[in-house]
């Protein structure tokens, strides 16, 4: 077999893959969601940290095989990380999260907030 064939080995000590989200909201909250197959709840982090919210994990190959056995090489494993800026019309104090076939929901409450508040202006001579 060509040796160029397994030149993009994965070190898993040393890079970090970004986890894809999608992130919507409804009237009551944002959701944030990602495929994380694979993944155990031991090996899955959430954490908010000022207006942050930080996923981090790692997923293991089921069945390690040795490097020159593989023929493709396309999923990534190893750990994983994503950070997201929160908006300021949610309530973290408050995050629900849940990983269920393979996908992580993360719940985020919205409060109410007002994006424009009038000021009265008093007219002086």
């Amino acid at each position: 077999m060509d040796q160029n064939f397994h030149e993009h080995q994965i070190n898993l000590e040393q890079e970090e893959g970004q986890l894809s989200i999608d992130v919507f909201q409804t009237d009551t909250d944002l959701i944030v969601q990602s495929t994380v197959a694979g993944v155990t709840m031991e090996d899955l982090e959430i954490l908010v940290h000022g207006d942050m919210l930080v996923i981090r994990g790692k997923r293991l190959p089921p069945d390690p095989a040795r490097a020159e056995q593989y023929l493709y090489r396309e999923c990534y494993w190893g750990p994983f990380a994503r950070t997201i800026v929160l908006p300021r019309d949610v309530d973290p104090n408050r995050i629900k999260a849940a990983l269920k076939n393979g996908i992580l929901t993360i719940r985020i409450p919205r409060v109410s907030s007002e994006s424009f508040k009038k000021v009265d202006v008093r007219f002086e001579n």
